[in-house]
Parts: structure tokens; C-alpha cells; sequence
């Protein structure tokens, strides 16, 4: 039996595999929203491997949880593996929540596939990823219209989230090695960190609470950082709260646009350290109030260094 570790690789293989394959169309057809309804017997014959694909993995993450580690028996289960595994999975990891976008430059989108988009959420013409799966499946002379572009580039991205999930180790790999054609929303430390602490952020928590949902990956501080707290923090966290007011009121999506624009949260670059500095961890399945539990722990601790001094 393959060692987890070869299984994730393995996976990834394949997904890599898939993602050139649907490179190679490039070669004869136009990436574009003229295109998207293009349909071919290489695109459903393509959906219905990359289906298996996604059924594959999603086994694979089913016998990761909690849900399947208490079933008592083999019967039990193999039965749970025989039925589709989405709704444990997704209630473990937040598939439909997971957002990405397309880098590659020859796929020349400019509407809907421009910006991101969350593929276990899609539909066409009523029917999801997995019923246009079973039509062409079952009847693919009279459904080869529902092998199209656009469920193809859905399907494909299915299984980049969930390659991302069940490898974790890809966070740590560089954008064009995780894929050619996707990369994952990134959720940013300041506003996961800073809205864990009350006397700092003023920010929605349930509006915190779905941006990290719908992000692939997040940063967070290192973990020595949380164990043994830099004495400069508190000093600059501090900072915030005397000159960063204004700008710690604004929206999630004010925030975030600061972020993106002037690489920093607010407008001066000085803020902390401790967060300017973060590291890249996988979001599969983790909660955001642990994050607001670390983030309040390290303030505390910070507040105390400073009591001692």
C-alpha cells in the first residue's frame, strides 16, 4: 500500500498531468469568454478523468476525518467510502468556500473567469459539476454538449483544492510549481491576527470569519515567535493603537485593498514586525478562533514582557 506521502505526490502527479493536457487545448482553442460553451469528445473525455480524479481524493480526505476515524467497523467503513464523500469533507475543509483565480497568460479572459471564483460552487444550466459528470457518463452522445470549456476549467480547479488540501506541503512550494494555470487566495495576517484582539480591531468577525474560509492558504506568525514574544512587538502593536486608528476602523475589503496596493496594511509601512514577517501554512480545515485564541495569547504575553520591564 502507498506511504501518505507517495499518495500525495501520486495525486499531484496526476493533477499536473490533467492541467497539461488542458494546456494543449490552448494550442486550437482560444481560452476566452467567446469559448467558454466549446464543446469536443477530448473535453468530455477529459471531465469524466478528471470526476474520477476528484471522487479519488475525496476518499482519500474522507478517511482523514474524524467522521470516518469513529465508524467502528470495516462494513461501516467501506460503506461510507462507497457513498460520495463531498458533504464530510466539506464540512471539514470548506470546499464550496475556497476561492481561486487563473495566472496563466493564454487564457484570455476578461469577465467572470478574470476575477476569482469557487469551483465546488459550480453550476451550469441548473445542473452541478458532478450531474454533468453522470450525464455524459451515461449518455454522451446526446449530453456532449455539456462537455464544455467551462466545466472543464471547473473540474480541473476541484482538484487543485483539493490537491492543496490533502498535500499540505504544496503551501510551501512556489506559485508556478503548485500549478501552471491556478493559484489560491491567500488570506493576510493582519486581519486574521489583529481581529482576535478586542482592544485593537473593531473588524466584523463574521465578515474575518469568510475571508479566511474562502482563502487556500494563510500567513501567520512563526511559531517561536508565539513561544518566546519579541520585546519590540508590544512596543509596535502599541503603535498601531496610537496612530493607526483611523485606518484599523476601516472595512475588511478597505483593508485588504491597502494590503494589496501599498504592501501593507495601512498607509505608513511601519507596523509590526512580527506580522510583516509571516509564514505561509495550508488552511485545511482550521479555525479561525484558534487564530483569535494565539493572536489574544501573544498580545497578553507581550502586555506582561511589557509589566516585567
Amino acid at each position: 500500500m502507498a506511504a501518505e506521502m507517495e499518495k500525495e505526490r501520486l495525486f499531484f502527479q496526476i493533477y499536473q498531468s490533467l492541467e497539461k493536457e488542458l494546456l494543449d487545448m490552448t494550442d486550437y482553442i482560444h481560452f476566452s469568454e467567446r469559448n467558454l460553451n466549446v464543446y469536443s469528445v477530448k473535453l468530455a473525455n477529459f471531465i469524466l478523468r478528471a470526476n474520477v480524479e476528484t471522487e479519488s481524493l475525496l476518499k482519500e480526505l474522507l478517511k482523514r476525518t474524524d467522521y470516518y476515524n469513529g465508524l467502528s467497523s470495516d462494513k461501516e467503513k467501506n460503506k461510507a467510502l462507497e457513498k460520495r464523500s463531498y458533504t464530510e469533507v466539506n464540512s471539514v475543509y470548506n470546499l464550496d468556500k475556497k476561492t481561486i483565480y487563473i495566472a496563466s497568460e493564454i487564457f484570455y479572459f476578461q469577465g467572470e473567469y478574470s476575477e476569482p471564483f469557487k469551483p465546488f460552487e459550480y453550476e451550469k444550466n441548473g445542473k452541478n459539476s458532478y450531474q454533468i459528470y453522470n450525464a455524459i457518463k451515461h449518455d454522451k452522445v446526446n449530453n456532449l454538449e455539456k462537455a464544455d470549456l467551462e466545466t472543464a476549467i471547473n473540474m480541473l480547479g476541484t482538484i487543485f483544492i483539493l490537491n492543496l488540501c490533502f498535500y499540505p506541503s504544496l503551501a510551501y512550494k512556489k506559485d508556478n510549481e503548485r500549478s501552471k494555470i491556478f493559484r489560491g487566495r491567500k488570506a493576510f495576517i493582519e486581519p486574521l491576527f489583529l481581529s482576535g484582539i478586542a482592544e485593537i480591531d473593531k473588524l466584523d468577525k463574521d465578515e474575518v470569519e469568510a475571508y479566511f474560509q474562502s482563502c487556500c492558504y494563510y500567513e501567520w506568525i512563526q511559531s517561536s515567535e508565539l513561544e518566546k514574544p519579541r520585546n519590540y512587538a508590544l512596543l509596535e502593536i502599541n503603535f498601531i493603537l496610537e496612530n493607526h486608528k483611523n485606518e484599523i476602523n476601516l472595512s475588511l475589503g478597505d483593508l485588504l485593498k491597502n494590503k494589496e496596493e501599498k504592501g501593507g496594511l495601512f498607509n505608513s509601512r511601519e507596523y509590526p514586525l512580527s506580522l510583516s514577517v509571516p509564514v505561509i501554512y495550508p488552511n485545511i480545515g482550521e479555525n479561525l478562533s484558534m487564530l483569535h485564541a494565539e493572536a489574544k495569547a501573544t498580545y497578553e504575553a507581550l502586555a506582561q514582557i511589557r509589566v516585567m520591564e
